[in-house]
């Protein structure tokens, strides 16, 4: 893999805006980088797409463990959510895609970081951003993503013929994610609203949720993580909706960080998991301190030999954490890459890189396109 500082175009701000990416410098810091790409060895895309699917297959064996064994308490999970989260998996109710973060370790090797299963934002960034910009700058190479083609093709084949899309506002990403993905839906041929989701009603009489026409809601795609909505004072009426969410109530189970402490428990010899556990002490000095449902590095703190060396701050200091191993990570030109790998289907078809100087990589940190070195 390599690095490599390129010129941008000299008016990539309105290119980027016009395909969506609105956000690029939300913070006051561009999330958008075209200066650099990384270009990848096929090898290391197959590592990658290798790695994502087996865990993919695992995370569905550790789904059925933590509801078969009920370990809520390790996933934050009340027991009153636990009776949906469980009625959910058991209904097999459909789930559309989510985002596997990876590091590669010194050895090459890409190590599991955490997977995720239902707010998985750099949507735009990877189908759309990064597609274009090779196109227009690196023509002759070729990249990872079949992302806006799979989804499409999975909204074709959900069986679904009517859906309301919804979002929380003043957050431009989720609502630019939300639209997105409603030009996708109607690309497939479904007809999709879309609504703010405070917006959302409740008929008593049809036991329904309702949009701001009174039309009944029976499917709701959101970018709105459920550990936040099962606290909504709607979530009580969720269980007689009868409505379909995408992503579903069980992916609640993957959407936790304790969840890494499942799996690293049932698999601890796969090459791609982490130790993780809920206390430090069998980590020893070093270690990375997750919140249970932290967002975009919120409240990550990293210890070297004992010491706190790097943290952020954020809204989840006062929840629940896990404790994993800490990746010894190759740095280019001093930027730590993070790979996202896109599953649609629990299938990987994409990958999206995110970099940073720092060792925690959050929702400012710069998008990168990448390319892959033809044979």
């Amino acid at each position: 893999m390599k690095r490599l500082t390129i010129p941008t175009r000299t008016d990539w701000k309105t290119r980027v805006e016009k395909k969506g990416l609105v956000w690029h410098s939300d913070g006051g810091e561009e999330g958008w980088n075209e200066e650099s790409v990384y270009y990848l060895e096929p090898a290391e895309v197959k590592k990658l797409c290798d790695a994502a699917g087996e865990v993919a297959k695992l995370l569905h064996d550790v789904a059925q463990h933590v509801v078969q064994k009920k370990l809520w308490s390790l996933l934050g999970i009340q027991p009153h959510e636990a009776e949906l989260v469980k009625a959910s998996w058991e209904r097999r109710e459909w789930s559309l895609h989510g985002r596997f973060d990876f590091l590669f370790d010194t050895q090459g090797n890409p190590k599991l970081l955490e997977y995720n299963s239902e707010t998985a934002l750099s949507l735009v960034e990877t189908a759309v951003i990064q597609k274009h910009w090779l196109a227009d700058v690196m023509p002759e190479q070729t990249q990872f993503n079949q992302l806006e083609e799979s989804l499409v093709q999975a909204w074709q084949e959900s069986g679904i013929r009517q859906i309301h899309c919804a979002w929380r506002p003043r957050h431009s990403e989720v609502e630019g994610s939300v639209r997105y993905m409603t030009q996708l839906i109607r690309r497939a041929g479904i007809q999709a609203t879309m609504m703010a989701l405070h917006r959302v009603g409740w008929n008593s009489r049809l036991k329904k949720f309702v949009d701001h026409d009174g039309t009944p809601i029976t499917h709701c795609f959101k970018i709105y993580p459920w550990a936040w909505m099962l606290r909504e004072p709607f979530a009580k009426q969720i269980p007689e909706s009868n409505c379909a969410f995408i992503e579903p109530l069980w992916r609640l189970i993957l959407g936790s960080k304790g969840v890494l402490c499942v799996l690293a428990e049932m698999f601890p010899d796969h090459p791609s998991i982490l130790a993780c556990h809920n206390s430090p002490e069998r980590l020893g000095l070093t270690f990375v301190s997750k919140p249970l449902f932290g967002h975009e590095g919120h409240n990550v703190e990293i210890y070297r030999d004992g010491n706190l060396m790097e943290t952020r701050n954020g809204d989840y200091a006062d929840e629940a954490k896990v404790y994993q191993a800490f990746v010894e990570s190759p740095r280019y030109d001093g930027h730590l890459p993070q790979f996202g790998v896109w599953m649609v289907q629990n299938k990987p078809v994409a990958i999206g890189i995110r970099e940073s100087r720092r060792s925690i990589i959050t929702g400012n940190s710069a998008f990168v396109p990448h390319a892959i070195k033809t044979v």
